[in-house]
């Protein structure tokens, strides 16, 4: 009996989807991970841009960028009444995994996008979207059934626009920034004040990939990327 209660307070890994940025407007079912993984992976890459010199063996690498964080984990999905602590035990493999893709895969009507994801395992948070998910069955009724699938999913790190420009304090016009969409605001006025060139809009708009430069939404976010003022020679 005491095992059996400490296996049912073990926390769970709960992955939450997400409508919008700023995650206050959910996109439906939460997905409680059945049985927790012995471990997960973190993956962080930083890309590098090398020099080549006349005369050199090797050269300083210029910094570029600084991937997001990636998430690893590994899983099972489980239906044959055998593993301790499996909160899906009694509902079908098949039926679990579209659990699964509900929340974290199929894109979201409203959105027209997939979700945006904060997955809590205890103390621990990621908020992501989902990179890859592979899923293998490997247990089987004699009718076909599967009764268990190995589940690989990896999730990239999503940091909403204006935390990660107040996160990183860059000040600089040669660095990307996140504007949030005041009253008023206009693509050529907000292109002054950026690059000090209003005629630079249609590059900022194909950027953000903008239907009409002239419906700008209040409270809406554009990125503002390096751009070549077009009065520089």
């Amino acid at each position: 009996m005491a095992k059996s209660k400490e296996t049912a307070n073990v926390e769970k890994i709960v992955i939450r989807p997400f409508l919008n940025q700023k995650q206050d407007k959910p996109a439906g079912k939460d997905f409680v991970i059945p049985i927790n993984p012995e471990s997960y992976a973190q993956a962080f890459k930083v890309e590098a841009k090398q020099k080549a010199t006349g005369g050199n063996q090797g050269s300083a690498p210029e910094y570029k960028f600084t991937n997001p964080e990636q998430l690893k984990l590994d899983f099972t999905l489980d239906n044959t009444g055998t593993i301790e602590g499996n909160i899906l035990d009694g509902t079908p493999v098949n039926e679990q995994v579209t659990q699964l893709l509900e929340t974290v895969y199929k894109m979201k009507g409203e959105a027209h996008k997939p979700p945006i994801l904060k997955i809590k395992w205890g103390l621990y948070t990621f908020d992501c979207i989902l990179a890859n998910l592979d899923i293998s069955y490997v247990l089987f009724k004699p009718n076909g059934e599967p009764l268990r699938a190995k589940v690989s999913a990896t999730f990239t790190q999503y940091v909403e626009p204006v935390k990660r420009v107040a996160k990183e304090d860059k000040r600089s016009p040669d660095l990307t920034r996140s504007i949030r969409i005041a009253d008023g605001d206009t693509l050529p006025l907000l292109c002054y004040r950026n690059y000090g060139d209003p005629a630079l809009y249609t590059q900022v708009a194909y950027f953000n990939q903008l239907t009409s430069v002239r419906n700008l939404h209040t409270d809406d976010e554009l990125i503002f990327p390096p751009l070549r003022n077009t009065g520089e020679q």
